[in-house]
């Protein structure tokens, strides 16, 4: 059954675990353009920001407690925002498990993973007040992104569970195993990946701090062999994205599976080429951000590809 089919006459549960997997995905674009602008620590004090609950707009209006020089009215609001859009996934993902009560008999799964989602965002909202305590420590900061994604994946699983029983597609039994393969190698390697990158990230945030008069240009140079495996490890990506692509064409026609490694295959090239850009033009912030919030694009997509899979039935060979 094709994707479209599945929007069509969604429950308010449905609507609202989607609504939430597509705030959540705006949170973590937002928390990459914290992270590039420096803006992490725009508010040094948490939950409040300068101790008020809405931060002032210029120094003058500042606490007394608190140094002027201290603030910078972008920074401040650009952390502000973040924190308000993730207040805002916090409230959207209480819905989502309060109305997630009605799957409790004929669905438990669905209630499970609502509620897998709330403790995750609690314990996100916590880690968020310690990054902020830790003065931006580098590895808190990957701790708070993975997180992030992982909420994001888990809560496209249990909107899937809700509607996974309006799935009627049927695969080859090979096919459908050599996809299922296929789609859990490239998830390991997709993620593996993304703590290469995490780990390239902090090491170029190290640059930074050692070296605040280099140009950006020449950070790349100080970051060492996690740069090198960071970049030949997307080769590895790239192949099993092909794959995917391959077998979902060659065996999965008529599904929304050419659809998804489309998608995926698209923003695969696009991450390669961001990558690019980053290496050869000077670590500019814009592809910072982007290179970021594809990642968890690329772990969601195949994600969901795999349990479309999963849920088909065995079928005749094409």
């Amino acid at each position: 059954m094709a994707l479209r089919s599945l929007f069509t006459n969604l429950n308010l549960f449905q609507k609202t675990a989607l609504i939430t997997v597509a705030v959540t995905f705006l949170l973590i674009f937002i928390g990459g353009l914290v992270r590039v602008t420096g803006a992490g620590l725009g508010c040094p004090d948490w939950p409040k920001c300068f101790g008020l609950w809405i931060p002032p707009t210029t120094a003058a209006e500042l606490p007394e407690a608190y140094d002027a020089e201290q603030f910078n009215v972008f920074k401040t609001w650009m952390e502000y925002v973040n924190r308000l859009v993730g207040v805002l996934v916090g409230f959207l993902i209480v819905l989502t498990l309060l109305f997630s009560t009605r799957y409790i008999r004929r669905s438990p799964s669905v209630f499970i993973g609502a509620l897998a989602a709330f403790v995750l965002v609690l314990y996100q909202g916590w880690l968020g007040g310690q990054v902020v305590r830790s003065g931006l420590q580098s590895g808190m900061i990957t701790i708070h992104m993975v997180v992030a994604v992982l909420i994001l994946n888990v809560l496209v699983w249990t909107w899937f569970r809700s509607v996974r029983d309006r799935m009627r597609v049927s695969l080859a039994h090979r096919a459908r195993r050599n996809l299922i393969l296929t789609l859990v190698l490239l998830l390991a390697v997709t993620l593996l990946q993304i703590i290469f990158g995490a780990q390239v990230r902090e090491a170029l945030e190290m640059v930074k701090a050692a070296y605040p008069a280099m140009d950006r240009s020449l950070w790349i140079d100080r970051v060492g062999s996690i740069d090198m495996i960071h970049r030949s490890f997307s080769w590895l990506v790239l192949g099993s994205v092909i794959l995917f692509q391959y077998l979902a064409l060659k065996h999965a026609g008529g599904t929304s599976l050419p659809m998804l490694a489309g998608l995926t295959l698209a923003a695969t090239l696009l991450q390669i080429l961001l990558g690019a850009g980053l290496v050869y033009l000077g670590i500019p912030p814009a592809a910072q951000v982007f290179h970021l919030w594809i990642a968890a694009f690329m772990t969601a997509v195949p994600f969901f590809a795999l349990l479309y899979t999963l849920q088909s039935r065995p079928g005749p060979a094409r």
